[in-house]
C-alpha cells in the first residue's frame, strides 16, 4: 500500500472519528405531586394515599451522547396531612442519578430519558397530641422516566415521572411514593 493511500485513509477515518463532545448544564425548577404513597408509618388522617402538590430543582449535565447525571430535591408540605389528626407534615427527597438517554446527534426536539439514582428523604408528621410524632432521614433509592421537549436552543419543557422508595422502613414499613413533575428547563 503506498504511503499517500494510507495516508488518505488516516484522514478519512480522523474526519470520521467521533465529533467533540459539547456537555450542556439544565437547571430546571419544577412543580412535583406525591401520588400513591405508602408512608411506612401510622397515617392518622389516612391522607397519604392523596395527591399533595410540592415543587423542587432538578440540575442535569447531559452529554450529546446516551448517557447524563443529574441532582433533584423536592419540597412536598402536607404530604401526610388531611388536617384533621396530623398537623403538619412534610417530605423533602434530595437525590443524584445517572441518566440514559436519546443522543443529542439524533436531532430529535424531545430527548426522552431514563435515570436510577440514590439520596436521601426527610418524612416528618406530627399529630396534634404529639404522640405518634415521625422524624426520620432514611437513605432512598430513586428510578424515573420522562423527556424534554426543546422550544428553542435554551428554553424547553421537562416532564417526569419518579419513584422513590426507602432503602429501609420508617416506624412499621418501608416508605414509597410516585412524583410525577413538570417544569421550564434552561440550558447553558
Amino acid at each position: 500500500m503506498s504511503r499517500s493511500r494510507l495516508i488518505a485513509i488516516a484522514l478519512g477515518l480522523v474526519a470520521c472519528g467521533a465529533a467533540t463532545a459539547h456537555a450542556q448544564i439544565v437547571v430546571t425548577p419544577l412543580v412535583s405531586a406525591t401520588v400513591r404513597t405508602t408512608p411506612g408509618f401510622i397515617d392518622l388522617d389516612d391522607a397519604a394515599k392523596d395527591a399533595h402538590g410540592g415543587f423542587g430543582v432538578a440540575a442535569s449535565w447531559l452529554s450529546r451522547g446516551w448517557l447524563g447525571v443529574e441532582g433533584e430535591m423536592t419540597l412536598t408540605p402536607s404530604a401526610f396531612s388531611g388536617h384533621d389528626l396530623v398537623t403538619s407534615s412534610r417530605l423533602f427527597t434530595a437525590s443524584g442519578g445517572v441518566m440514559l438517554m436519546t443522543p443529542a446527534r439524533w436531532g430529535w426536539i424531545v430527548r426522552p430519558y431514563v435515570s436510577l439514582g440514590a439520596g436521601v428523604a426527610q418524612v416528618e408528621s406530627v399529630d396534634v397530641a404529639r404522640l405518634f410524632v415521625v422524624d426520620s432521614t432514611p437513605p432512598i433509592a430513586t428510578a424515573s422516566a420522562g423527556a424534554w421537549a426543546w422550544l428553542g436552543p435554551r428554553i424547553g419543557i421537562r416532564t417526569g415521572i419518579r419513584l422513590v422508595r426507602s432503602l429501609g422502613t420508617i416506624e412499621t414499613d418501608s416508605f414509597q411514593t410516585w412524583q410525577p413533575s413538570v417544569g421550564l428547563s434552561w440550558r447553558f
